[in-house]
């Protein structure tokens, strides 16, 4: 979900997205994205929503499922996007003042109770014990996989397991993104 909102105190546009829009240069509007933490499900977007957020958007993580994109202009015209599908996507119009109104306010209910996405991030670390730990730094520092077991004292299965089982609490695809996500956790390499 995205707002597009003027600097002013009372915001006069919202756009509600699934993700997929990005930030907007011009300087009368702050774009609000609100997602669900499925929005996260991937390195890929995790790095977009950075990006928007260095481009000036506020992103906030919300518990609530948030399963179509909403687009409410000026506070006066509402669009409601269906799914994605082979066939394309269905669209819903309206500029009923009651409809747009009740969105939008249900848009700042879900909007005030989420939290910024660092804050999400930093909340959502994984509990490394001491054996993870000594996994990701062996994984920082460059080894190969036999020599991290040999200098852990672990056998190389032992240690690609750990290292797999890591790669898993990191919700990561590849060393690399285990990397990235403990860097970005604030995790020590």
């Amino acid at each position: 979900m995205r707002t597009l909102a003027p600097s002013t105190p009372a915001p006069t546009r919202a756009d509600e997205v699934s993700g997929k829009g990005s930030a907007t240069d011009s300087s009368d509007f702050t774009s609000h994205k609100l997602l669900s933490p499925v929005a996260l499900a991937d390195e890929q977007a995790r790095a977009h929503l950075r990006l928007v957020q260095s481009k000036g958007a506020l992103v906030r993580i919300s518990g609530s499922l948030l399963p179509h994109e909403t687009i409410i202009i000026d506070r006066r015209v509402m669009i409601l996007a269906g799914r994605e599908t082979p066939t394309g996507r269905e669209y819903t119009v309206t500029t009923s003042q009651i409809l747009v109104d009740g969105v939008y306010s249900l848009f700042r209910a879900i909007w005030d109770a989420a939290v910024d996405l660092d804050t999400y991030l930093r909340s959502n670390v994984p509990h490394l014990d001491a054996d993870g730990c000594m996994i990701l730094k062996a994984l920082g520092s460059g080894l190969t996989d036999e020599l991290a077991a040999q200098r852990l004292g672990l056998s190389l299965r032992t240690y690609r397991r750990r290292v797999a089982e890591l790669m898993a609490k990191l919700e990561a695809n590849s060393r690399f993104q285990a990397a990235l996500r403990a860097g970005e956790l604030g995790l020590p390499r």
